[in-house]
């Protein structure tokens, strides 16, 4: 599922491939050392070749007016997007090594739609972030993308920050991650969570901190009903494995029985007066 603006023209795409500082100027070149082959399997040699592939990538988008040659257009972007999946994916495993105690949590992914956690998600909301602070409206989201927006643009100049620095750590030690290096880090990994969770949020429905916790209580219910049918010998561990069609559909049923017999005096009254005189084993017989 593509979590996209619906329109990006050629120009704004590759904002966040220039090399710039947080005022608008243009960096200062790095100190140029000897540098490991693209075979390096260092990590900021990986990086350093895969944002060097990035940067010809956008250099080329910004050049094409996208109006002229359509195709050649969409190619580049798809090509784009690809290249900045890649980096986001080295620089993900960078954090992984030199910050694994300072990660940003993102327990909330959990609550994400399926078709949405997908490997490349974080090289479409990178993607997202640019169009955003170019000024783009995702999906006819406006006064959603407002107020992303902000968001967006500080995102873009952090991730520009960190590229910044690991490709200058590259030119100089492939060995050492700098404390410069692993704030820069800390405070991106930060606001990409946040942006990721409201990005997403905008775009399709995620289940609120409360609709979670009924589900997850839902789901201890259904746990704790099997375990005590299996206690009292009403179901057998091998009707559980075969997924018995009539074992599956009853498990619900079971499940309020349980809760209303363990906590409510006036539910299980209620459950007598539905039933009459049958018991829980012969209710789930009865239904097979």
């Amino acid at each position: 599922m593509c979590l996209l603006p619906e329109r990006h023209e050629a120009q704004g795409h590759s904002r966040g491939a220039e090399r710039v500082g947080a005022d608008g100027s243009q960096c200062p070149p790095s100190i140029s050392v000897p540098l490991a082959s693209r075979s390096d399997p260092q990590l900021l040699a990986r990086f350093y070749y895969a944002d060097e592939e990035l940067n010809q990538v956008a250099a080329e988008l910004d050049s094409l007016d996208g109006r002229k040659d359509p195709q050649r257009c969409t190619l580049l972007v798809s090509q784009f997007r690809s290249c900045q999946d890649n980096v986001l994916n080295i620089i993900n495993q960078i954090m992984d090594e030199c910050i694994p105690q300072d990660r940003a949590p993102r327990d909330f992914c959990v609550k994400f739609p399926e078709e949405i956690r997908h490997d490349n998600l974080a090289g479409q909301l990178w993607f997202g972030a640019e169009c955003l602070a170019a000024g783009s409206i995702i999906m006819n989201r406006e006064l959603e993308s407002m107020a992303m927006r902000p968001l967006a643009k500080e995102l873009t100049r952090s991730l520009e920050d960190v590229r910044g620095a690991l490709r200058d750590q590259a030119l100089r030690d492939l060995n050492t991650y700098t404390e410069k290096m692993r704030e820069a880090l800390r405070h991106f990994d930060v606001l990409f969570a946040e942006f990721e969770l409201s990005y997403v949020s905008a775009m399709v429905p995620v289940k609120s901190p409360r609709e979670y916790y009924v589900q997850q209580e839902v789901i201890v219910l259904f746990c704790e009903t099997v375990e005590r049918a299996l206690d009292f010998g009403y179901l057998t561990q091998d009707m559980i494995d075969d997924y018995e069609p009539a074992l599956m559909f009853s498990i619900p049923r079971l499940a309020i029985v349980c809760g209303a017999h363990l906590e409510s005096r006036e539910l299980k009254a209620a459950c007598r007066a539905l039933w009459g005189s049958r018991t829980w084993k012969q209710h789930m017989e009865a239904h097979a």
